[in-house]
């Protein structure tokens, strides 16, 4: 039977990978998913040629609270770096 949950997607700068780990880990997130991905912003392209110019996304399923800690968490973030945390509901079918 599925059971609802929230998609929290972070959407940022590859350099910030380890700080956005570094966060879920001190919340309390078992699991989440990065991938490498390359587009267009508010800030500009970013095509992922070099690191330095890459992006990542990192998906995180959770309950609305969790979800609303990671948003909470790295909004410091968002002045200084390139980042969107977007979220969405979600079915979990297993």
């Amino acid at each position: 039977m599925a059971r609802p949950a929230k998609l929290v997607t972070v959407y940022c700068e590859a350099v910030l990978e380890p700080l956005v780990i570094r966060e879920l880990d001190r919340l309390g997130v078992v699991g989440y998913t990065v991938s490498d991905c390359r587009g267009r912003g508010q800030r500009g392209e970013r095509g992922g040629q070099w690191r330095m110019s890459a992006n990542v996304r990192i998906e995180v399923v959770c309950d609305p609270v969790t979800s609303e800690r990671i948003a909470a968490a790295l909004r410091p973030y968002e002045p200084d770096y390139g980042l969107l945390v977007v979220r969405g509901d979600v079915e979990v079918l297993n």
